[in-house]
């Protein structure tokens, strides 16, 4: 290679990177002053996430020795990631992170809850990226091979790009990240992205998808906190509290409702009717409060973790999503505690089972069965989800059958009805919405609206049920968090409520406050406009029912007495909150999620519960055979199964290959079957089994053998 050709190629080699992180930044933030303004707000940040790019492009050079080649592969990549950062960020309010792809099989969901928005974006990007390619590989001259010692330097080249990410990841062997004072903010990963770009936030952030240990954490730093906040000799061996003298267990009913929130709340525009009428009707005699949760927009779990298991979001990093990266081992919850008491714990969600891997973390949790979408039968489905009445008659069924059984019940309900996008609305819809506000904002706000004021009927539905029942029963009713209406806000932009700006704890607490609901048939006095964070909620419960907690369940609810309100992200923790109680906090939370378990002092309290399994009963197969097919059926052979509990997508198998089944009720099952399988002289074994939408089996009967044609 001459002079002027390795001249022209290390220019190349310097500007293509600068190129390709210019157009990266453009894509992610969508704004061109955004880009610009970057190298002289955080110079720091914008040299490294230069040195970044350049190291993959220099990586990419070392494998390939094509230059327009591997500019190519890492631009498309960049740009996908880019795309889907920003999408995610104008309507989850969070970008692009590592732990999105430990979701595993979330993400083909996730993708698809997107893609009514960034199909025309998809559709230009792959397009842009097939014009690019032929410009590049048809139009562009090829580039000279480097020659003589090539090979050599491009094992140089690899190296030093590898220690080039090694010492920004971490900060080995140069120090790098130290040097340039370097910082991941995991408590707004929002101004992360934006500090350090897509780059440089996404490295860093790859370090917390494992916790690091508190540098005090030992097992004397445990038992000087349970001295510290009660004897150690008053947590018996199952881990529970000191005897409470209560013998009512009532049902403990729990609902979060899908991004449940009261959307009258908006300035500038009315409804035709008020969307909540029973809510507010409950207001005189019962607790209607708020609660403070730790997301918007989505991440429903991180909620739902809070309120089960009484853990804080605040103590991991900024994004995460507990159920998916953190739940891996036994973890004591309300429906462990409760489990040990004597209660039937049942979880419903009217979704996919492996949804942010619910199906292994229930039981993690100690709940006895998990009823998810795939065991309701021929249920209501309203826009693209099974309705919140549904889930209200399947809670009703379930503390029917927990009657039968003179047992106490707790169930924990996820709903989906109202989840978004709100761009598909009903065959009927009474909310009206005016104001001055664009057309597209109206639309979305009556099909969200028409969907809480079905939120508040369901509520009404079990209210008016269990106020019949003999049994003392508690509902707590709540949103998981506000709906995002719109992408960047627009609903909440148009109407005044929210500008965006999230930099004041008043503007975070407007955006991460839902109601909540909780009605009793047997406690007189719950408590007026209750404020609670949702780690708090099961301590709550736990005092007013006067049922045995634990320790930690006791020290919560202590916590929660000096400030009842705790933002999940300690940027806005106030000056009135006592850091060093939080300390405690975070260490009691780290011991029980990530530890030793160090609080048990070795007695473990049963967690997991032994014969956990999906749907509402087991299913069970009492009898298969062969039958003649009668005059109006297609095949001259029927084979029958007769059984309990089956359901629509139940599939009869024949010695382990699954037939086209028609379901005629949960106890029948039918399917056509071939002249081979009636004549065949060995014994058939017949297996009833459901399949969900990853084909994974979730339900599965006993085997039993094919009975002989009846004539």
């Amino acid at each position: 290679m001459t002079g002027r050709k390795l001249y022209l190629y290390i220019l190349k080699f310097i500007l293509l990177p600068l190129a390709l992180l210019f157009i990266t930044e453009l894509v992610q933030r969508g704004s061109i002053s955004s880009v610009l303004e970057w190298p002289f707000l955080q110079p720091a940040e914008f040299f490294v996430s230069y040195l970044l790019v350049w190291s993959f492009l220099v990586i990419l050079l070392a494998l390939t020795n094509r230059i327009k080649l591997s500019f190519f592969v890492l631009l498309a990549i960049s740009l996908l990631f880019a795309l889907i950062s920003n999408t995610k960020q104008k309507f989850l309010g969070e970008p692009l992170l590592p732990w999105d792809f430990v979701l595993g099989k979330e993400t083909t969901n996730i993708i698809y809850y997107f893609s009514d928005f960034i199909n025309f974006k998809l559709i230009v990007f792959f397009v842009g990226l097939v014009v690019l390619g032929v410009v590049l590989f048809r139009y562009v001259p090829s580039e000279q091979k480097l020659s003589g010692h090539s090979m050599k330097f491009r094992v140089l080249l690899f190296i030093l790009a590898v220690v080039m990410i090694s010492s920004v990841y971490a900060n080995k062997p140069l120090p790098l990240k130290q040097a340039l004072d370097l910082k991941c903010i995991t408590w707004d990963q929002k101004l992360n992205n934006s500090m350090n770009g897509l780059y440089l936030a996404f490295l860093s952030n790859i370090q917390w998808l494992s916790i690091e240990q508190p540098s005090n954490y030992w097992e004397e730093s445990i038992t000087a906190l349970v001295e510290k906040y009660g004897s150690i000799d008053s947590v018996p061996a199952d881990g529970s509290s000191v005897d409470k003298p209560n013998t009512v267990k009532p049902n403990i009913i729990m609902i979060m409702n899908e991004a449940f929130w009261d959307p009258t709340l908006l300035p500038g525009v009315t409804f035709n009717q008020d969307p909540l009428p029973f809510v507010r009707s409950l207001q005189k005699k019962n607790a209607v409060g708020s609660l403070l949760v730790p997301v918007y927009g989505g991440a429903t779990v991180n909620t739902e973790f809070e309120a089960l298991t009484g853990h804080s979001t605040s103590f991991l990093p900024g994004g995460s999503v507990a159920y998916s990266q953190h739940v891996r081992r036994p973890l004591e919850s309300l429906a462990s505690i409760l489990a040990n008491q004597g209660y039937t714990s049942t979880a419903i969600h009217s979704y996919h089972n492996w949804f942010y891997r619910r199906d292994e973390v229930y039981h993690h949790l100690g709940f006895h069965k998990f009823i998810s979408s795939e065991f309701f039968v021929e249920p209501e489905l309203k826009r693209y989800y099974i309705s919140d009445q549904e889930v209200s008659r399947l809670i009703i069924e379930e503390s029917q059958k927990a009657e039968q059984e003179n047992k106490p019940l707790f169930v924990f309900a996820v709903t989906m009805q109202n989840h978004g996008p709100y761009v598909v609305g009903y065959e009927q819809e009474q909310i009206k919405v005016e104001g001055d506000i664009s057309a597209e904002a109206k639309r979305i706000l009556e099909i969200y609206a028409q969907g809480v004021a079905d939120s508040d009927q369901s509520l009404q539905m079990l209210v008016e049920y269990f106020a019949q029942s003999d049994r003392p029963t508690i509902i707590v009713f709540f949103g998981d968090h506000l709906p995002a209406l719109g992408e960047d806000y627009q609903v909440y932009r148009e109407t005044g409520y929210f500008d965006g700006d999230l930099s004041s704890y008043e503007k975070y607490k407007k955006m991460h406050t839902v109601p909540l609901v909780i009605w009793s048939n047997y406690l007189p006095d719950l408590g007026k406009d209750l404020k609670l964070t949702t780690p708090f909620i099961t301590p709550y419960l736990l005092h007013q029912t006067g049922l045995q907690g634990s320790f930690y369940t006791d020290y919560l609810y202590a916590l929660s007495q000096s400030f009842p309100e705790l933002p999940s992200r300690s940027y806005y923790w106030h000056a009135g909150i006592d850091s060093s109680l939080l300390e405690d906090y975070q260490l009691l939370q780290y011991d029980l999620l990530f530890g030793k378990s160090y609080l048990y002092q070795g007695k473990m309290p049963s967690i997991k519960q032994e014969g956990y399994f999906l749907g509402k009963e087991k299913m069970e197969l009492k009898s298969a055979y062969v039958r003649e097919g009668d005059k109006g059926e297609s095949s001259p052979w029927i084979l029958e199964a007769s059984g309990k509990n089956f359901t629509p997508a139940s599939q009869i198998y024949v010695n382990d290959k699954p037939l086209e089944t028609k379901f005629e009720d949960e106890n029948r099952l039918t399917a056509v079957v071939s002249e081979k399988v009636v004549n065949q002289p060995n014994e058939i074994t017949v297996q009833v089994k459901l399949v969900d939408s990853l084909n994974v089996i979730i339900a599965e009967t006993n085997c039993t053998i094919l009975k002989k044609m009846l004539k």
